[in-house]
């Protein structure tokens, strides 16, 4: 058999995939690097008390070693030590030998523990970011950014985790502040000391039901519910729970590993297969927490698919806590189902004044939009009339109900006689005129049938029924105020495993306090005060403020 030889090639070998041709501007700046010459052009965080002591000491300490020396006294930026985002600094002399010694230029936290300690401005930017949105990575941009070497992923995920569990006791201990002041402030009132009116509400890293049809699991991994007072204007947060299923020691927790039953530090407290949605257990453990400060709930107002109420309830048939509870519906949430509710109710697109399907969708959808405007409307105004009398209120809304029937037929008589906010009466203008969402001249037919339809979507927001389950005009906008600002600090799109917890108590204690007096107290919490008096405590004077006038 014959065997061709195939002639090496002359070319030389080349990668399959080379390198490019030129470089990035990356990488052209960093191979530039000169520790004498490009780090004298970047910035350091340092204190100004420690520094002036040192060029005094450095100054004295040269002239006294060499009194003849005339050189350049300059940082020695190749001994420079990096402690997080503080720096330890020597001098040294062009001319002479002079080197001094190392100096800290920053404040140290007095240490609990044996080993160094730790630099007061790594724990007070901790406080600050548990306050934003963005942790270790995003505070590494903003420093290299800013020409400013960035402190190490360990170094400030260290930090991160004291400060996260010094926040968390911090916290808890402020609820229980704010429990206490209720009971106080019953006493004064004459009220029941041991009674509490509440809001409550939860939410998720993610939301409960984006997985329907698409996976047999939950996809949210993280929760908190929160318990608000309605005793006073201020809606204060009185209780909350953190429920999380992950756990940051990946290398320990398994699958089939039990909730804190591993070496090291375990952030999760439910196991993966319980179920996260269960507001119900949530809430109970909030009031047990309110319970074990002896307060117990009369009055809890939540939106109408949250099963909250019922832990009140087997607390109270349980014989755990001694007050009836009584459920009140969320008004806003109950005008957004009161919406829905005439969107999808049967017959009552065909009797819009449209001749397309289209338009009478369009129509339709802006209807449904101005019927529930307009209860809600008649609902507020009866109860700021008869002062909060419950009683008065439904006797007035059983008419004003017939009303709102006749008044989208174009028939205002009834109107002006019992309706609170539409009149034709010395030339003003009636509801439909003035409506947001209608057409002035909007008007339905005269027929028993239309009126039938607009007396059921009138009965579903101003029936006895609904009525006496918003017959304080309660809602959760506080509740949902607060979420909004624990979503500030625990964003969607980043996972806090480790420290979830102490974010979420940053957040609450931020709704509580302002959010001056909250980094205030919480750098004071953490071994690291807030100089009193500097430009600092005046720009957070001004920031608790702002936020209190809005």
């Amino acid at each position: 058999m014959n065997v061709q030889l195939i002639p090496a090639s002359t070319k030389s070998a080349r990668f399959l995939r080379p390198k490019p041709p030129t470089k990035t501007e990356v990488e052209k700046c960093a191979e530039n690097e000169t520790k004498t010459g490009s780090e004298k052009n970047s910035f350091r965080l340092l204190r100004i008390n420690e520094l002036e002591q040192m060029w005094n000491e450095v100054f004295i300490e040269h002239r006294q070693i060499s009194p003849m020396c005339t050189g350049f006294i300059s940082w020695d930026l190749s001994a420079e030590q990096q402690r997080g985002a503080a720096w330890r600094e020597k001098a040294s002399c062009n001319e002479c030998s002079y080197h001094s010694k190392m100096f800290n230029l920053y404040n140290e936290v007095i240490a609990k523990k044996r080993g160094r300690r730790t630099a007061a401005i790594n724990l007070s930017i901790q406080v600050a970011l548990n306050h934003i949105a963005i942790s270790t990575t995003g505070l590494q941009k903003l420093f290299l950014g800013s020409n400013i070497p960035a402190p190490s992923t360990s170094s400030m995920q260290h930090s991160a985790n004291v400060v996260s569990e010094i926040i968390e006791e911090y916290n808890q201990k402020d609820l229980v502040q704010k429990r206490k002041l209720i009971k106080e402030i019953n006493i004064l009132r004459g009220d029941n000391p041991n009674i509490i009116n509440i809001q409550a509400d939860g939410m998720y890293n993610n939301p409960i039901y984006s997985g329907m049809g698409k996976t047999p699991f939950q996809p949210a991994t993280q929760c908190t519910y929160n318990m608000l007072e309605n005793n006073t204007y201020k809606h204060s947060i009185v209780s909350t729970r953190q429920v999380s299923k992950l756990c940051s020691n990946k290398s320990e927790h398994k699958t089939k590993t039990k909730v804190k039953s591993h070496k090291g530090h375990c952030s999760a407290n439910i196991e993966m297969h319980d179920s996260i949605g269960s507001e119900e257990r949530w809430a109970k453990d909030c009031l047990l927490d309110l319970k074990n400060d002896g307060l117990e709930v009369q009055e809890i107002t939540t939106d109408p698919d949250s099963s909250a109420f019922r832990a009140a309830e087997s607390l109270f048939k349980a014989g755990t806590t001694n007050t009836q509870p009584i459920h009140f519906l969320d008004t806003r949430h109950v005008s957004a189902n009161h919406r829905n509710f005439i969107k999808k109710m049967s017959g009552l697109k065909e009797i819009m004044p449209a001749r397309l399907v289209s338009e009478k969708d369009k129509m339709l959808k802006r209807f449904a939009l101005d019927m529930a405007a307009r209860c809600q409307a008649e609902y507020n105004a009866a109860f700021d009339k008869f002062n909060m009398d419950s009683v008065r209120v439904k006797v007035h809304l059983s008419y004003a109900c017939h009303a709102i029937v006749s008044c989208y037929q174009g028939d205002h008589n009834g109107c002006t006689k019992y309706s609170l906010v539409c009149s034709n009466r010395n030339s003003l203008k009636t509801w439909t005129e003035k409506s947001a969402y209608l057409k002035n001249n909007f008007k339905l037919n005269k027929s028993e049938n239309t009126a039938a339809l607009l007396r059921e979507c009138v009965k579903y927001r101003l029936g006895p029924t609904m009525l006496n389950r918003t017959c304080k005009n309660t809602n959760t906008q506080k509740a949902e105020a607060t979420n909004r600002a624990i979503r500030a600090t625990v964003p969607s799109n980043v996972t806090f495993t480790r420290n979830y917890k102490g974010r979420v108590h940053t957040a609450i204690h931020n709704v509580n306090n302002g959010p001056g007096e909250s980094i205030v107290k919480l750098c004071k919490a953490a071994g690291v005060p807030i100089e009193p008096g500097s430009r600092a405590a005046r720009g957070l004077g001004l920031w608790q403020r702002c936020e209190i006038s809005k």
